[in-house]
């Protein structure tokens, strides 16, 4: 059966430039990785920021009545009134692209569009997630959906275009000046939009998506709130239609073959373990993989890190690697998994070869879950495993004696993301961290009225 996906230029609102001298500094970091000092710092940035919408500030005082969401709510409403936000004529893709740097990788640019996706239920098979949700998450982002009736945040998602064909449309917008073009120095990002709004390209790009595989990278969380709200407004608008502003996401969308497509690791610390003897638990570390130990002095602690990061990020294909940072130790391990098919005869579950040697599974089953008999709900619910992207964050917690052991990670491989999305199988919590994300405030889609692109 082929795929159909309805990918759409839409009405959008934006922030009027005439209102707004500088829009990068109402820009933000996606809700999900908002810091409070982050929050703090942007509600100073500009009165105008995007924080105050899509994550505003919690108050002890806070009612049904009166808390965060209905305040994004009347702050939307505000903007709105006094003409800080507003609203496009003409149906539109908008062209994003990032600039950024790091040590590891070098320069590198992310091009895509943003438009609008019909939503679809994953059993179609048209659009794929790759990753599980928590419920909590997915009944945050409902209650501010519900207040604001405006999608505030796109989610990132991939297709597969090696012609690049769609790429080529998209390029022939760059000799214009951006509508938005933010530099952020502190992390070497840069951020540019253009408003594509020749009809003809928009209707090309359409044609092209329709046969084309949508799959989630990163907003697994509003997708699934989105499925929700969508089938909330069908019972309460039963004779609404299928172009009901509703039944469409506001998406993210990048080529599987850009060069720049990054996904940065996650690492994994645990705390509360109350292990008063590791020695037991040597045996089965030990039967399972080879380990190597750097030991140092304070004075060499530097070279040993670096030593231990390089060895552990040189991992052959098919080679699967820990590394570990334990209170106490005075030393860095390094853990290769020995034989990958003896792993798998011990995992009973019901997934594929593939699924089972990601480097996220063999930690989480194998050591975490098996070894130190970590449950499940414990790594879904952080009681004893906390999350970062920073890999000195992770070594600080253990220095502090916050945390009792740092795991640190490879990346997930993007043909692996893919194929187990294909399969339709899940991986778990944080096992992606596509990088940089898309900065917040762009573009919003409000669902005050039927869509009519897709006519």
């Amino acid at each position: 059966m082929a795929i159909i996906n309805d990918v759409l230029p839409f009405r959008a609102l934006h922030y009027d430039p005439q209102r707004v001298d500088d829009i990068g500094l109402c820009l933000s970091q996606p809700y999900d990785v908002i810091s409070p000092e982050m929050q703090a710092s942007y509600y100073q940035q500009h009165p105008c920021n995007v924080v105050r919408l899509i994550l505003g500030r919690q108050h002890t005082s806070d009612t049904d009545t009166d808390n965060r969401y209905t305040r994004a709510a009347a702050t939307l409403d505000d903007w709105l009134r006094r003409g800080v936000l507003r609203h496009t004529r003409r149906p539109s893709f908008w062209v994003y692209e990032q600039q950024f740097g790091l040590p590891q990788i070098g320069e590198r640019r992310v091009t895509g569009f943003i438009g609008l996706v019909r939503l679809q239920d994953y059993a179609a098979g048209a659009i794929l997630p790759h990753e599980k949700v928590m419920g909590g998450v997915v009944e945050d982002r409902l209650q501010l959906m519900r207040a604001s009736n405006v999608q505030m945040e796109y989610i990132w998602s991939i297709y597969q275009d090696p012609a690049y064909a769609i790429d080529d449309v998209l390029e022939g917008v760059e000799p214009e000046p951006p509508v938005i073009d933010r530099r952020e120095q502190a992390q070497g990002l840069r951020h540019r939009l253009w408003r594509l709004t020749d009809q003809q390209r928009c209707a090309t790009i359409s044609r092209m998506m329709r046969e084309r595989t949508i799959f989630i990278a990163d907003g697994h969380h509003r997708y699934q709130t989105m499925l929700s709200f969508r089938d909330e407004m069908r019972r309460r608008h039963p004779n609404a239609g299928s172009d009901a502003p509703w039944e469409f996401i506001l998406m993210f969308l990048v080529n599987s073959e850009h060069q720049g497509l990054t996904i940065l690791p996650t690492h994994r610390v645990l705390h509360d373990l109350r292990i008063a003897d590791r020695r037991p638990l040597e045996g089965p570390i030990m039967e399972h993989f080879r380990v190597r130990k750097y030991t140092h002095t304070e004075a060499g602690r530097g070279e040993a890190t670096r030593r231990w990061l390089r060895d552990l990020a040189d991992a052959e294909p098919g080679e699967h690697k820990i590394g570990a940072y334990i209170r106490n130790s005075g030393c860095y391990y390094l853990a290769t998994l020995k034989d990958a098919e003896a792993y798998e005869q011990l995992v009973d579950l019901d997934y594929s070869s593939r699924w089972k040697r990601l480097d996220v599974n063999i930690l989480n089953v194998l050591v975490l879950q098996q070894i130190l008999g970590i449950t499940e709900a414990e790594l879904d619910g952080g009681t004893k495993v906390s999350y970062t992207k920073s890999i000195d964050d992770a070594l600080a917690a253990v220095d502090r004696r916050t945390a009792d052991v740092a795991l640190l990670m490879n990346s997930t491989r993007l043909d692996d993301v893919l194929e187990i999305a294909r399969i339709g199988e899940r991986m778990p919590r944080k096992s992606t961290y596509f990088y940089p994300k898309p900065v917040s405030g762009l573009v919003f889609y409000p669902m005050g009225e039927v869509n009519r692109t897709a006519t």
